[in-house]
Order: structure tokens, then sequence, then C-alpha cells
């Protein structure tokens, strides 16, 4: 049994569905800052409850305090990099409109972000001079009493800053030389396409 190939979708079905996604991630934003800004007065009313209740609406309080986030920030990502793959696909248009210029910048530091963190740790050791390991147990480590260990861990979060933001460079990389390639590929024109 052989299965239809599947047609690549075209830009305008990118930008439609990008711009579902972004609706869905403001539907899903505007109940989890009104829970996150009465996160203890919900908590309050849901403990005084008891047996099954209290499990029920504990439950359902976790849930919607990891789910809404999560999927706020899951549809607003997916759909920056779905309006991003949309400029790559023809028609293609030499001068985004100031959403797609927008999506894209949301779209590089969205890629950035995981080297932030790392990369905060190493600015943060260099200007106290003291870096902090959690885990298996806390431990502390300054540039003035162990000076070795405090040198390992900087270069340990320097290469996981320099490798993650890596990524997000070969995966812009790529992007840029598709990006280039569509640019100087021949236009059909009109005439040309009959």
């Amino acid at each position: 049994m052989s299965y239809p190939a599947r047609t690549p979708a075209t830009r305008a079905q990118l930008v439609a569905r990008s711009n579902r996604l972004l609706i869905w991630a403001v539907v899903l934003a505007a109940p989890s800052v009104a829970l996150g800004l009465k996160v203890g007065a919900v908590w309050a009313s849901v403990a005084q409850l008891a047996g099954a209740s209290f499990m029920l609406a504990a439950t359902l309080f976790g849930l919607a305090l990891i789910v809404l986030p999560l999927g706020c920030m899951v549809c607003l990502i997916s759909a920056l990099f779905m309006r991003v793959e949309s400029l790559l696909r023809p028609p293609y248009d030499t001068h985004p409109t100031l959403a797609d210029k927008l999506c894209v910048a949301g779209a590089v530091l969205a890629s950035l972000l995981p080297a932030a963190w790392p990369a905060s740790k190493v600015a943060r050791a260099l200007t106290t001079g003291q870096i902090t390991i959690r885990q298996p147990i806390e431990h502390s480590f300054s540039a003035s009493s162990d000076a070795l260990a405090y040198w390992e861990n900087i270069g340990y979060w320097t290469l996981a800053a320099i490798a993650l933001a890596g990524l997000a460079a070969y995966f812009w990389r790529s992007r840029w030389r598709i990006h280039q390639a569509n640019q100087s590929s021949p236009r059909e024109t009109p005439a040309s396409a009959r």
C-alpha cells in the first residue's frame, strides 16, 4: 500500500498556523497570569478542603500551574518558528513585514535562551568570585580558597554555554543559507510561466 506524498505547507498555510498558535498562546497566558497572581489565595481555599475533594482540587490546581504556562510557551515558540519557516517558502518576499521581523527576533532570542542560563552562571561567578554547585550536595567554590575547582566549574559552564549557542547558530546558519538560495534563485516571470 502506497501513501500519497505529503506536499510541503505553503507560506500562507504556515502563517495561518502561526497566527492560530499565537492566539492559543494568548488564550493560555490569560488564565496562567491570573492564577499566578492569585496562587496564594487559590491554594488557601484548596487547603481548606478534605478527603477526595482536596485530592481532586489539589491535582487540578497542580495541573493548571504546570499545563497553562507550559502550553503557552510551547504555542508561542511554535508560532515564532513556524513564522520563520514561512519566510523560506515561496513566494519569497524581499520586504518582510514588521510582524515577520518581530517573529524572527523572538525566535532568535528563544533559541539563545538555553545558552543564557550557563552563561549567567559564568557571569555571576566571575563578578562575585564564587560559584555554587547544588548537586549532589550544595557546595561553593571561590577563586581565592579553591581556585582549581572554581576555574574547572567556570570552564564547564562556559563549554555548556558555547555548545548550546553553537546549536542555535547551526540552526540559524542553515536557515540563512536557505534564505540566500531563495533570494538568488531566478524568479519566474508571468511570461516565462506560460
